[in-house]
């Protein structure tokens, strides 16, 4: 029975002002498919924001994503976000340069595009719309800076590969004349053209920013956040002191607020002249009524923008965000540089560190979890003997899969059975060689099944399994996923993690007690390739008590399953030639995309470990 949801947007679709405007065309398969791409996004959602589901506000979203499904179109978003970074960076952020932050805030956003893609062949794009030229001389940031800071996004997006993301600056949504490729030079000296445009063209004549903020919504709650971060942004720029008391800076503070406010409206109105068509998506609070409020980060925090904050990652991959104070002041966190320039903190251990009399490593988090590991002096400069597998395994306990990369001589037989042993408390259970090409997911729902022509199933998991990659796989097909039990705690339905403590499904504890560090994990795997239509409800046994589909063990069941793949969730693997990686068993549940192991045609080695 459809939703009451589709209901209104089926309303709004056959209504006489509809381009459809007839309920016979109504197909409602493609209203099904808009309905998935909309829940995606709802995931997505900034965490105080209402979810839409049965407003007239998401019937009109959900009309505006049917009309790209019926014309088999990519789902094109945009968002105005990314300016440039807070002039705060002795208390807020690390630098004027994009850092970790804002590289997981493009990959979050990836993921969210990507995400949808992997329900809708067209996919989806969104276009990031730079805000940067419309406010930063009222907050003191040089034209300069809101470049560099615009330039190193797309390098960023290149190094990164997120191909999903597109930028756009000031100058593409105004009429201004200026040449097509802009270097620092001209984009600088055209700064004030593009804000005198934008303001003569698009500004409402009698805005006035006070009455908007008692009459709308919207409005109120961005003023409350610009006041907010400018309270920050600000005090180094205009500090309290000698003629400027803490009311007088306030009552600044305030003014440039309604002044971002009033060129916050031209530049709204000219974004919805530019991309009409465009699902806009918001940073802001907002009632839902004209944009999609999103979180831009995987945080639980309140600073979800990565030019307002510093990023830090604890010992299990999970993120945290905050001020730069904050973390400088916490002696369990230590600052990270990247590529010259410091990029985020982490919490400090001993496991993060090995072979420094031969350069180190440097620890890379990945998003959404996992780390990848990399010699600090560049490619084979460290060697497959200098790893140290002890403190491998220990990681992978905290944060799995622990990803080796650019370590000399991974092609050695001897030496990769050596770490084999070394990663081993009692040796390896079963260890197989080049023919094997690929992971599947059907072994008792727990156990990785390994496709190599024979398939010896074991009744328990491996506790360990360590990979390597003698060649490349396809770089769109078939990846290898990495579910965190971790993430999947975190977003699971809060109605059914109260139930889950106690589960078993299919005569195995659902969920466990990690041997290595005492850690509640999920022992969930689903037990069919996500290219196949889903079974028959499972049998799920709840504290010995067998449910059927409308009781809390299918609902569970189905939850879990639908994590395993969630963007939020699960590290999308692609092998490189050389690659070593290790996964704990019990904290990381491992699958294959699809049903593309035969797409695999290079070596991959395994080992599974107790």
């Amino acid at each position: 029975m459809p939703s009451a949801l589709k209901l209104q947007a089926a309303d709004i679709l056959i209504s006489p002002s509809s381009p459809t405007g007839d309920s016979e065309k109504l197909d409602l398969s493609y209203l099904d498919t808009a309905s998935q791409i909309l829940n995606i996004i709802s995931k997505f959602k900034l965490a105080e924001d209402a979810y839409l589901a049965g407003t007239k506000d998401a019937a009109k979203f959900l009309a505006n994503i049917h009309a790209g499904v019926v014309a088999k179109k990519s789902i094109l978003m945009c968002l105005p976000a990314f300016p440039f970074k807070s002039p705060n960076n002795a208390s807020k952020v690390l630098g004027r340069l994009p850092d970790k932050a804002e590289e997981f805030a493009l990959a979050h956003l990836n993921g969210l595009c990507a995400a949808i893609g992997d329900i809708y062949l067209p996919g989806a794009r969104l276009m990031i719309v730079s805000d940067g030229l419309v406010y930063n001389d009222l907050l003191g940031v040089p034209d300069r800076d809101v470049w560099a800071y615009g330039e190193a996004l797309r390098a960023l997006r290149i190094r990164k590969d997120f191909r999903h993301i597109e930028f756009c600056r000031l100058k593409d949504i105004v009429d201004v004349d200026v040449p097509d490729e802009l270097d620092e030079i001209r984009y600088v000296a055209n700064a004030t053209n593009f804000r005198h445009a934008l303001l003569q063209q698009f500004s409402k004549p009698g805005y006035n920013a006070s009455l908007r903020i008692s009459e709308d919504e919207d409005t109120c709650s961005t003023y409350r956040g610009y006041i907010k971060f400018l309270e920050t942004d600000l005090q180094n720029v205009y500090p309290i002191g000698e003629g400027r008391t803490k009311s007088k800076y306030k009552r600044g503070v305030e003014y440039i607020a309604k002044q971002m406010l009033t060129r916050g409206d031209a530049f709204a109105r000219a974004v919805r002249q530019t991309f009409p068509d465009r699902l806009r998506l918001s940073i802001h609070p907002s009632t839902g009524e004209n944009k999609l409020s999103i979180n831009l980060l995987p945080t639980d925090t309140s600073f979800t923008t990565p030019w307002h904050c510093s990023i830090a990652f604890r010992l299990d991959g999970t993120a945290i965000t905050g001020h730069r104070s904050q973390f400088d002041a916490n002696d369990d966190f230590e600052l990270v540089h990247e590529r010259g320039r410091p990029s985020f903190f982490r919490q400090k251990s001993s496991l993060l560190s090995w072979a420094d009399e031969k350069g180190g490593i440097t620890c890379e988090p990945v998003y959404p979890t996992g780390l990848l590991i990399r010699p600090a002096k560049g490619r084979n400069s460290l060697s497959v003997r200098d790893i140290d597998m002890t403190k491998v395994r220990a990681l992978s306990q905290f944060n799995s899969p622990v990803v080796l990369r650019d370590f000399a001589r991974t092609r050695n037989g001897d030496l990769f059975a050596a770490k084999v042993r070394e990663l081993s408390v009692s040796g390896p259970r079963r260890f197989e060689g080049p023919d094997i090409h690929g992971i599947g997911a059907d072994s008792h729902g727990f156990n990785t099944n390994i496709t190599s022509g024979s398939e010896v199933s074991v009744s328990m998991p491996p506790r360990f399994q360590f990979f390597r990659a003698l060649a490349e796989s396809p770089k769109d097909t078939g990846p290898t996923l990495f579910s965190s039990s971790t993430l999947i705690f975190n977003h699971l339905p809060a109605h059914l993690t109260s139930s889950t403590r106690f589960n078993t499904i299919r005569g195995l504890s659902l969920v466990v007690n990690n041997p290595g560090i005492g850690r509640p994990c999920l022992r969930f795997r689903q037990s069919r390739p996500q290219s196949e239509p889903p079974p028959e409800a499972p049998n799920v046994t709840l504290n010995n008590e067998t449910c059927d589909e409308d009781a809390d063990g299918a609902s569970i069941t189905s939850a879990c399953e639908s994590l395993l793949y969630d963007r939020r969730v699960a590290y999308y693997h692609v092998w490189e030639k050389g690659d070593l990686l290790v996964s704990d068993n019990t904290l990381a549940s491992i699958h294959q995309k699809g049903n593309d192991s035969a797409t695999f045609n290079g070596e991959l080695w395994i080992a599974q470990i107790d």
